[in-house]
């Protein structure tokens, strides 16, 4: 087997010289300092609890649309022992090596999918005593867009596909059956080959493995990214939920760079992601014919209760511009969204699933911790509040419904309704206002 080995090391003088600095909050509990970057928070608090130390950003008055926001985070270290790179034939693995207590390279668990046994195979015999993020710098992971196949990690990303058929459950995609028995895909857009189709494992570029879905992300395979909104959830095909577990949104990670040594004497590492329709929307099934003569409308917005209304806006439209409103008045229905999101990171490979193994509700680091993986951060937490683009911006044109909002029969009358058809014009202007 032919093996490249490449490594490259910090200047230790340089991060001893820089040692009297102030630690600028270092969470004095981890080997890793874990920072939200944006979007920008109001008040920062640090706390730690149960041996975990929590970075809180708070939020109160910030409002993002559903799509085109930045989440960025930040990972630094001061005492990281430096990046490696291990390539075997055509696949690579690399890390970010935060500390070697014996001095020698084994790395094991990072390689051993690989069929390499030690990073150095002078350390082979020596217990793996490393501490490590898997770490791969990438240009950009998007739906659909063939990820170069070489680097990161390609186990993970080979799940990182629509596969209805995956096992066992849960499964990796979230899907609802229509009224008409089809099968539908909800949430955010992610590769893969349609259903029925099973995995062509012939062609991988038949399965669009663009390293961009639900799980652990192939780039930065040590991240966990917690959220309770949308497809984050963990559902069956009725919408029902699925108690006690969410998945890791770190596959949605569009991009991965790093710094040998910055400013102040660390090595970082950052993840950014551009929020696309879906990733952290909720998603709402709504029934336009109901057995109910009170009420013309019922909704179901993230596995809750249904909910029956009546709208202000007649349909079908009765004046220019009415299909507008009576689509905002649905919005209107379940947004303004606000929910919750966490991160940590953990020594090695991060989980696809996390579960509220202290069942207190929540999904917190603790449940990751008590899942057996390795903290090597701090935790971040923080609340977001997102209003649908269509309930921001003026326009003339009939607004699209969005791709959480699913048109579907909840009374199970076999019958769903009809609703406005979405026709945009050409040359139609619109002005979105920053939310008051």
């Amino acid at each position: 087997m032919k093996v490249l080995q490449t490594a490259i090391f910090l200047a230790v003088t340089g991060l001893t010289a820089l040692a009297g600095l102030p630690a600028t909050a270092e969470a004095s509990d981890s080997n890793l300092r874990l920072t939200l970057v944006a979007p920008e928070s109001s008040d920062f608090r640090a706390r730690s609890r149960q041996g975990i130390t929590t970075y809180r950003y708070t939020n109160r008055s910030g409002i993002s649309s559903t799509t085109q926001w930045p989440p960025i985070f930040r990972i630094e270290s001061r005492i990281a022992v430096g990046f490696v790179a291990q390539r075997s034939l055509d696949q690579e693995r690399e890390a970010l090596v935060v500390t070697d207590p014996d001095n020698c390279l084994n790395l094991a668990s990072l390689l051993d999918d690989l069929g390499i046994t030690s990073f150095d195979p002078a350390c082979a015999g020596f217990a793996e005593d490393e501490t490590y993020i898997e770490v791969q710098t990438e240009k950009n992971d998007t739906f659909g867009v063939f990820d170069n196949d070489t680097t990161g990690n390609d186990a993970i990303r080979a799940r990182l596909i629509d596969d209805r058929f995956s096992d066992p459950a849960p499964r990796n995609t979230p899907y609802l059956r229509m009224f008409n028995g089809k099968i539908q895909t909800v949430g955010p857009k992610t590769g893969g080959r349609p259903d029925p189709f099973p995995r062509d494992t012939t062609n991988p570029k038949a399965d669009e493995l663009d390293g961009y879905g639900y799980g652990a992300d192939d780039d930065l395979a040590s991240l966990v990214l917690i959220a309770n909104i949308g497809g984050a959830r963990v559902f069956d095909e009725d919408f029902n939920l699925t108690p006690g577990v969410l998945r890791n949104m770190a596959g949605f990670v569009n991009t991965v760079s790093s710094e040998d040594l910055d400013g102040r004497g660390q090595t970082a590492v950052t993840a950014g992601m551009h929020i696309l329709a879906g990733v952290f929307e909720p998603i709402a099934v709504l029934d336009a014919s109901i057995d109910d003569p009170h009420y013309d409308y019922a909704i179901r917005v993230d596995s809750g209760k249904t909910v029956k209304f009546n709208t202000t806006e007649p349909f079908p439209p009765d004046a220019p511009g009415a299909a507008n409103a009576f689509y905002d008045e649905l919005l209107s229905q379940y947004y303004p969204a606000r929910f919750a999101v966490r991160a940590v990171m953990v020594n090695g490979e991060a989980p696809d699933y996390i579960y509220d193994l202290d069942y207190d509700g929540k999904y917190t680091a603790k449940d990751v911790q008590l899942a057996g993986y390795e903290l090597i951060s701090n935790e971040i937490a923080t609340n977001l509040t997102v209003t649908h683009e269509n309930l921001l911006t003026d326009s003339p044109d009939s607004k699209c419904p969005p791709r959480t909002f699913i048109h579907g029969d909840l009374d199970g009358n076999m019958d769903r309704g009809v609703l406005p058809e979405c026709i945009l014009t050409s040359g139609a202007s619109r002005t979105r206002r920053p939310p008051r």
